[in-house]
């Protein structure tokens, strides 16, 4: 996908009653850290801030209640936009995510998401997000059309009522059948803030497990399917990669934290994923291949599939690269 030629996003904040007679400048770098003074100053020279509808200048002062509007320009990095829609419905939208497209803003992503890239093309702002996958995982995603078919979502996700099946490449011969049953946390000092781990190291763990089962298996690796019983953060690279069977492609687990520091280096130097640092594959091998849950409205049981794409059989065929 290519950007449109300086696309801007317009990220707002309302002045509460610490930011009286502040200078913009100073509330700015104050209130987003991303930016140093001398940034911000950039910015206002360039007549990106507001101040409610007036081009603010340095020495703008604030009165609690004002609405500061920062006009971003957003340069994203590339995305796969190919979005396959698998079911649609008056309450829900069901599709295919590819590897490498955000689902939500994060970072230096902000147009360029599942989320948004549908609200644009379809030209429905009230599509909402009910669950998520990682950036790099493709698979079935369901998005809700209406407000009370998100809040159902949403709460069958929360309470587990939705059976998740994904299908992943693992380094090694993976078990016939095994489960994985250890607590996740943040990973205690480690310098990829995204690291969660299930060791002693892990910060305020919380219960996980995961059921997996072996497909087959070729080149030094195995396609496994897992059934997450839980819902934590990145949990089944987490517990696949606890259980000595991380997942091809991963930059995080089963990885020093300074293969996925350069990575996201390069990609910032780059701008496309898929050449950063050289990396082969260039997504961790990772699908969301069905989703199940009873349809909020209609009562239905509904199951939505989606096949793993053609390059997990080539990375089971392919003999594996050194590591």
């Amino acid at each position: 996908m290519a950007p449109e030629p300086n696309p801007q996003r317009a990220l707002r904040s309302r002045v509460g009653v610490d930011g009286r007679d502040v200078p913009v400048v100073d509330y700015l770098a104050q209130r987003f850290r991303y930016q140093t003074v001398s940034q911000w100053r950039d910015e206002i020279a360039a007549r990106r801030v507001l101040v409610g509808d007036d081009i603010a200048a340095t020495t703008t002062r604030l009165r609690p209640g004002d609405t500061v509007t920062w006009l971003r320009q957003v340069v994203e990095p590339w995305v796969d936009d190919r979005i396959d829609v698998l079911h649609e419905d008056a309450d829900l939208l069901v599709v295919h995510k590819p590897a490498h497209l955000p689902m939500h803003a994060d970072g230096p992503f902000v147009n360029s998401t599942l989320v948004q890239l549908l609200r644009d093309r379809r030209r429905e702002p009230g599509l909402g997000l009910v669950h998520r996958l990682d950036r790099e995982t493709s698979g079935v995603a369901v998005l809700a059309r209406t407000p009370a078919a998100r809040k159902a979502m949403q709460a069958m996700f929360e309470a587990g009522a939705v059976a998740k099946r994904y299908v992943a490449v693992v380094h090694g011969a993976a078990p016939d059948a095994w489960l994985i049953d250890a607590p996740i946390g943040r990973a205690a000092g480690s310098e990829v803030t995204l690291r969660r781990t299930c060791g002693a190291d892990a910060e305020a763990p919380k219960s996980a497990a995961t059921r997996c089962r072996r497909l087959t298996a070729g080149g030094g690796r195995s396609l496994v399917q897992c059934w997450p019983q839980t819902g934590r953060t990145h949990q089944i690279r987490v517990h696949l990669a606890h259980s000595g069977h991380p997942i091809v492609g991963d930059k995080i687990y089963g990885q020093p934290d300074a293969v996925y520091l350069a990575f996201v280096a390069a990609v910032k130097a780059s701008g496309d994923p898929r050449t950063a640092s050289g990396c082969q594959p260039h997504r961790h091998l990772l699908h969301a291949d069905e989703l199940a849950f009873r349809h909020p409205t209609t009562g239905r049981d509904e199951a939505f599939r989606c096949p793993a794409p053609d390059e997990f059989a080539k990375w089971l065929a392919d003999a594996p690269p050194a590591r």
